[in-house]
Order: structure tokens, then sequence, then C-alpha cells
């Protein structure tokens, strides 16, 4: 059972909740009590290619001058992709646009391994080398700006990945590259077979539009940092199943609208735990008040499911004017939409009451 969620008023003014819960007809709830997130579908890995050249034009790349390219002799495959020089959270860095499904099969081992990391990116995600995620301070969970100078589209960080092309800092899908302005189908990386790809290169540029740029990735560029493990974002303890269960489903529809983008974003959880009453129900009991569990049975969360849960708080907090998020507390600590930052809370001598297994998430 959960327990109770701490006072708040005692940090000030939060614009605390009403003494009596709102009339049960103001109240819905989540078809099923569970809630499945959507999985984007990526193909399977097939076989692997290592990345040779890197072609660019300044615009789209003609769908004849692909397909000339495929043909030549000594080219293994190609894959297109939207490519440009890009403000990513303040940095100027190579990023691409890719079909998570085929151009996985042009990184690192362990990079196109990891189904996980190729569905962030199918989910919308941004994808970022381990270099940019250290030199930026790049939260996983969290938002950044990215794309046109002029006007910057906001996206999630999904996963630091070793992606294996120099210059190439970052990688988002082709939809989401549309949003933030790159330019539509503009590139090729091609494989060779046993042909010199500087002698490769001479061919190729016969057969592409005049004004193409091409760049032979050297040896070293395709090998640092190659065996490095991608890492995602991270996943609750006691997860069985796709399914979140929804314990006490009766919320306001705000309530219901952060819910299903949470989970849809994160889940699933152990357990999502909603309505409740009793005299430390507070928002609980006006359905405005959820809590995301990290772990079950009061236990601590592992490693990694705290990093999931700080990922869910950095998505709440980024995302809490637009979704009518009132405040986030998690491990101990309290986040208002009205200012101040996260804030200490008093010590309530369990680890459920210090909310160290629970995100949870109030509404206005």
């Amino acid at each position: 059972m959960l327990t109770a969620d701490v006072c708040v008023l005692a940090f000030g003014d939060l614009g605390g909740p009403a003494e009596h819960a709102l009339d049960d007809d103001r109240l819905v709830s989540i078809s099923g009590d569970a809630v499945r997130p959507a999985v984007p579908v990526v193909a399977p890995l097939g076989k692997r290619h290592t990345p040779h050249l890197l072609l660019a034009h300044s615009g789209p790349l003609p769908a004849k001058a692909v397909e000339r390219a495929r043909r030549v002799k000594g080219v293994a495959a190609v894959e297109v992709v939207d490519a440009a020089q890009t403000l990513v959270a303040g940095r100027r860095v190579g990023l691409l646009g890719v079909d998570p499904s085929t151009f996985r099969a042009f990184t690192p081992p362990a990079s196109a391994a990891s189904d996980q990391l190729w569905q962030a990116v199918a989910g919308g995600d941004l994808v970022v080398s381990f270099e940019l995620g250290r030199s930026q301070g790049l939260t996983l969970g969290g938002t950044v700006p990215a794309g046109r100078s002029e006007s910057p589209g906001q996206v999630r960080v999904g996963a630091y990945a070793s992606l294996g092309i120099s210059d190439v800092h970052a990688v988002v899908s082709r939809q989401r590259a549309r949003e933030l302005g790159l330019p539509d189908g503009n590139a090729l990386i091609v494989s060779t077979r046993k042909t010199d790809p500087r002698t490769l290169s001479k061919k190729l540029r016969k057969v592409m539009p005049r004004g193409t740029k091409v760049a032979v990735l050297t040896a070293a560029q395709q090998r640092t940092p190659a065996r490095q493990a991608p890492q995602v974002t991270g996943r609750p303890d006691g997860v069985r199943g796709r399914a979140t269960p929804i314990a006490g489903n009766r919320m306001t529809p705000r309530m219901r609208a952060v819910v299903l983008e949470i989970n849809n974003r994160f889940g699933p959880f152990p357990v999502i735990g909603c309505y409740r009453t009793g005299a430390d129900a507070q928002d609980h009991a006006l359905g405005k008040a959820c809590d995301f569990m990290e772990s079950t049975a009061g236990r601590m969360p592992s490693a990694q499911a705290l990093r999931h849960g700080d990922q869910v708080a950095a998505y709440a907090i980024s995302n809490a004017t637009r979704l009518g998020i009132h405040y986030v507390i998690w491990k101990q600590h309290i986040w208002n939409v009205r200012g101040g930052g996260w804030r200490k809370m008093a010590d309530r001598g369990s680890l459920t009451q210090n909310h160290f297994d629970h995100v949870h998430i109030s509404v206005f």
C-alpha cells in the first residue's frame, strides 16, 4: 500500500489543496486500470556495415543520384540521412536525422545491438555522443534546445551512445529532424567492400550533384569509442509485463494527461498510485496527484531505478508549465513551479514517506 505524501504546506505557499475531495463526477479514470506505453517499432539489427564515407549536399539528394551511388562498383551499402552542423545544447555539432531501423547497422556493435537505444530515437528522443554529454553536462531524460539557432526545438535526451562517425555527435529520427529544420535527405553514408575509400570517393563524386562534399572516415574515427555500451534511460525495479497498473484509478483530466504522457515516455512502472483518501492523502484525495513508483515493498530502488526516477522528475519539471504541474517531490526534495528550485524536506522517518521509492507529481 502506498503511504502518505509529506505535508507540502510546511514549505511555504504552494497553493495547498482544499480540505475536501472533489465530487466523483469531476474525476476521470484510465480505461482498464492499467496503461501500456507505446513502444516504437524498430526493425531487428541485420548485417552491420562500417561507415567509410560521408557525402553531404546543401539540398536533398535526387533519388536517381542515390540509386546510381548504390550501383557504383565497390559500394557495399548506402544510407540516406539528414545532415547539418547545428546547435545542440548550445554547442555547434554534427546532427543527423536517421531511420533508426536501418541506420543502426552503420553504428559500432554495442550501439547497433541496443533495441532500446533505437526505440528511443524512433520515439522522438535525441541520442548524443558520450563526449557531447560530458562537455555540455547533459542529463538523461532532460530536455535541451536543438536545431536552427533562430528557433531551436526542445528535445529529450534519451541516451548516450558511441556513434562511430567523426564530427557527428547527435542523432534524431528523420521526423524529428524535420521539426528541427534539418535539410531533407541531403547526405549519404557509404560503406565500401574492399575498395579503398579514397578511390571510391572519386567515383561517387561523378554521380552526385555538383557541390557535394565527400569526407573519408578514417579507421581511428570509426573505432573511437566503439566498444562503449550505450547508456539509455533507466528502468524501475519490480516491473512485470508491459502494462502499468493504476492504483486508485480516479483523477482529474489534467492528472490523467500527465499520467499518460509520463508513462508513455518512461513506462512501464511497477504501479502508479493516484486516488486515495485519509488524513494524509492531500492532493491524492482531490485526484490531483499520482505516485510513480520506482520500486515496490518499501525497498530502496536500484541505481538504475534511481536514475530512472531522476529522469522522470527532470521531465516533469521541464514540462511543468505545459502540463499544468504544480510541484514534484523526489528523494526528500520538493520542486515547485512557482520558483525556488529543489528544496530539502524534513525527514519523515521512512524510505517511502521521504519519497525515495517514488516520484510524486501534483497538478493544479
